[in-house]
Order: C-alpha cells, then structure tokens, then sequence
C-alpha cells in the first residue's frame, strides 16, 4: 500500500521569522516521539547498527529512518530546516507515520493557510493531533488558517485535485480546538454557497450613512452594501465594476485612499475596510442579478484578506488539552521511554518498576571477570539484542562504554545487559548459550522480555537516573 493517504494539500510556507520555532519543535517531535537516524560503527572489528538523534546537517537537512518504539528500518525521511518541508516516501501508517503525521500538522499550523492537511483528498479534522502537539510540546496549539473558512473555501474550490471539499467539509470540521471562529469568513463561505446575502433581523436599525459603518455589524454592513449597489444609475453601473476589480485587490493601505471618493465609490471603500471581497461581489452580483462566480473569476485573484476586526475574546480556559504520545501508539505505560525519565514523569507499569529494582541489586551483586574484553564483549550484545528485536542502541551509548572499557562500573552494565539476554539459557543445559538462544529462546522471547531489555540499555544512556540507581 503506497504511504499516500495522508498528504498536504497546497504548498509549505513558513514565514521566515518563524522558521526557527517551527525547526526547533519539528527537532522536539522528531526525538521526544523517538525517530532517530541510523548509522554503522566498527566495535570490535564488528559493524553493528545504531540510532542516532536525528539532528541537521551543515546544509540544515534533518535525516532519520527510524522509530525506536516501531523498530522497523525505512528508506530515509528529510526534514529541510531552510523551507521547512519534510520529504518522506516509506512512512506507515504505525509509530513513524504517527509522529509524520504530526509534522505535517505543524506545517499547517505555521503556514497559516494555503497548506491543509488531508486524508485521500479530503479535509482531515485534527484536534486530536492538535491535543497530541500540546501534550509533547506543552503549549498551546492553534489552526489560524482553517478558521478563515472562506480562505480555505477558496483554495479548495480552485485547487484541482481537491474540488471535492466543500462547505459542508468545512463546518463540520471546524472546532474551538482550531482557535476562535473568524465571523466574517463563516458569512462568506455560508452566503456564497446560498449565492445568497444573510440580511440582519428587521427590528435592527439598517446603516443610514457613511458615517455608522465603522460602528455597524457585520450582516449591517453588507446590506448596506446591496443598497448603494441597487441605488446605482446607469454611469455608476458603468464604472462601479472596474472599481471593484480595483478594490478587491488592494492592500488595506490602498484601500484606506480611495476612501477620498466621495460618491457610492467611497462608501464601497469604506465598506471595504470590514468587508471581505466575496461578500461585496455577492452583494454587487446579487443587486445586478449576476451569477457571482461569474463575476468573481473575471477579477482574477484571491481579493484583500486584511480587513479591520474587532478583538477576538480571550481563552477562559487557558488549561491545556493533551493527548499522550504512548496512548496514541497503544502502549499501556511508558515503560519504553526511560531515556526520558526523571524518576517521576513517566508512567511505569508495576512490572518495570519491580525490574529497575531487580537491577539495582543485581548490579551491585555483579562479579566482573579479570579478563574481560569489554569492546568484544559490547560487540555481542548489541548484535544480540538487534538478533533478539530488541530495538537499536544509541550510538552515544556505543561511544561511551567502548570509550570507558577498563572502568568497573561500565563493565558490569554490560554484564547486566547480558544476564538479561542470557535468561531461559539455564532450562537447556545441553546446548551452548548461543545454541540456546538462536535456536530456541529468540523465537519465544514474550513482548515484555524485549521491552525490559531495552528499557535497560535506554536507562544506561540517562546518564543522571543511572546516576541515581547504579551510582556512575
């Protein structure tokens, strides 16, 4: 099955002057979630494999191909830290595309429109992705872009292989999760598809000059609008849509000088600092009986999107709402993560709990032999654990035990790490260990035996609880 499913619609945009927040999330995902590199190293004339933190290179390219909770090697993925674009070919649908998965949210988080996550072509709703970004990253998370639903109406209706999103997708995949709803991007989008104008409740007073626009509401203003376009005679109608054409493409500083005309022009232009453009067509179109669309396409262009809005209402709930990481990949704990334990943050199970225990008094109970080899010796274990599927050991703690072969307190790691793999080996006292363990033990390790053994060799590169349990 191609890894298609979940693309992004439109292009990858982050402004330049959050491009480095942005890298430096993507740098937080990629090694909290646990996606490393892989590399060879020569340890004891063996070429074993290890992870690495997937880190830039002197070009700003991120390489990795590795999930330490998935264990399954892939074609190398790049993140590029200048465009801010990830290139992934060979992702599933597993932990690693989990954690591809929340990149290309962020990717539409910080291009903040014209870029949508979708899933085979159609509006992906993710506020479960967006309580999974805050839960990593610890801060809140919103979706400025979507909640411009015009904008995102717009870029669906004219975007080829995506014209089957439509106004229905939007709405029912807008949430208070996304941010506060921008009012007068929902009446566009609503009143565009009804090709049709939401007039305000009668018993409101209608604007009765130019100079209550600024205090008006919304549906006010663009009643108000259809008004001055049916009260047009026929040289306004001859030059009222060249100026429009005009105005739907200007900047608001622009749009802010032709307030000088003191005709209808003007007060379409004062209009226009409120207004978004498609609502001014649709209320132009329908004063002319035109088809708006009509209209609309022969302007060209998307039209102005920075219009004068009342302050949004704060957040009363400033409480995050988080989803954590090993929930969504279906771990019961985290008894995988002690890389990044603290003593306190993880939750353990009851059974590595009991383990951690195990080894601190095992490795004090640990008798080093004189003439140990400790580089051959680290050799066969990282050999074994990979035979075993235990998961790949990180390069740093590669170094630093082949760097410290003639320190006691590493060599009885290792030891430690061994009595771990060597477990069942005493029930077949006819068979050499190795013969034990390729021909019978590998194949009937249970899921926690491999996860215990990995929890060790994670724990051994946290240097401060190691510190904490093991003294070194």
């Amino acid at each position: 099955m191609a890894d298609d499913i979940y693309q992004l619609a439109g292009k990858v945009n982050v402004p330049a002057e959050k491009k480095d927040e942005m890298n430096k999330y993507v740098l937080e995902i990629l090694d909290k979630c646990g996606i490393r590199k892989t590399a060879k190293m020569n340890v004891a004339g063996e070429k074993v494999t290890v992870v690495c933190p997937a880190r830039p290179d002197a070009h700003g390219i991120v390489r990795f191909d590795y999930s330490i909770f998935e264990k399954i090697q892939r074609n190398v993925s790049t993140y590029d830290m200048n465009t801010c674009e990830l290139y992934t070919e060979d992702r599933g649908y597993n932990e690693f595309g989990v954690v591809m998965n929340m990149i290309m949210v962020l990717q539409e988080v910080y291009t903040n429109g014209g870029c949508y996550f979708v899933e085979s072509g159609k509006l992906y709703s993710i506020s479960a992705y967006l309580s999974l970004l805050q839960g990593i990253l610890g801060k809140r998370i919103t979706l400025p872009g979507r909640i411009r639903m015009w904008d995102t109406y717009l870029f669906f209706r004219n975007a080829e292989d995506y014209q089957n999103v439509t106004y229905k997708d939007l709405i029912h995949d807008y949430s208070r999760d996304y941010g506060e709803i921008d009012i007068e991007q929902l009446f566009a989008v609503l009143e565009v598809e009804d090709q049709k104008l939401i007039f305000p409740d009668s018993n409101k007073e209608p604007i009765s000059c130019r100079e209550e626009i600024d205090s008006a509401g919304s549906l006010s203003r663009t009643e108000y609008a259809y008004r001055i376009f049916c009260g047009m005679n026929e040289d306004e109608k001859n030059t009222m849509e060249s100026f429009l054409a005009e105005l739907l493409n200007a900047g608001l500083s622009e749009r802010k000088e032709l307030l000088a005309h003191r005709d209808k022009r003007g007060i379409i232009a004062e209009l226009s600092l409120y207004v978004l453009p498609a609502r001014l067509i649709l209320a132009y179109a329908q004063a002319i009986e035109k088809d708006f669309w009509e209209i609309w396409d022969s302007f060209g262009g998307k039209g102005y999107s920075d219009i004068i809005q009342e302050d949004a209402p704060g957040d009363d709930d400033p409480d995050l709402f988080i989803i954590l990481f090993y929930k969504v990949i279906l771990r019961k704990n985290e008894d995988e993560f002690l890389e990044f334990w603290d003593g306190h943050n993880l939750t353990l199970s009851h059974d590595m709990k009991k383990c951690i225990q195990r080894w601190k008094k095992q490795f004090h109970d640990v008798s080093v032999p004189s003439d140990m080899l400790t580089e051959y010796f680290l050799a066969k274990i990282i050999t074994r654990m990979n035979d075993s599927e235990c998961r790949y050991v990180d390069k740093a703690f590669v170094k630093e035990f082949a760097e410290h072969g003639n320190d006691l307190n590493h060599q009885k790691a290792l030891i430690l790490l061994e009595q771990l793999l060597n477990k069942g080996q005493e029930y077949f006292p006819e068979l050499t260990g190795e013969q034990a363990d390729e021909w019978i033990i590998q194949d009937q390790r249970n899921k926690f035996d491999r996860v215990e053994i990995s929890a060790l060799s994670s724990l051994l590169t946290n240097k401060r609880q190691r510190n904490k349990i093991f003294g070194f």
